[in-house]
């Protein structure tokens, strides 16, 4: 999936469905899905509010700060 709204329509219907392919057909009716995946009833709000909650958890600054680096690279990088 490219986007975040993608993957959480996808979980709201509780399943993919793929048009064309060899995987083609509709994940919310295949009987070898999990049954812990269920179809999830979002208002508007609600799917907007979601989000908006999962986007806040994203840091991009701890990504790429050098306190979180792989230690062992940057004494190899010294050498």
């Amino acid at each position: 999936m490219a986007t975040l709204e993608e993957v959480v329509d996808i979980y709201a219907r509780g399943g993919r469905k793929i048009a064309t392919g060899p995987h083609a057909g509709d994940g919310a009716l295949n009987p070898l899905k999990s049954p812990l995946i269920v179809k999830i009833d979002l208002t508007p709000q609600e799917k907007a509010d979601l989000l908006a909650f999962l986007k806040a958890l994203t840091d991009e600054t701890l990504l790429t700060s050098p306190r979180f680096s792989d230690p062992w690279t940057a004494q190899a990088a010294k050498k």
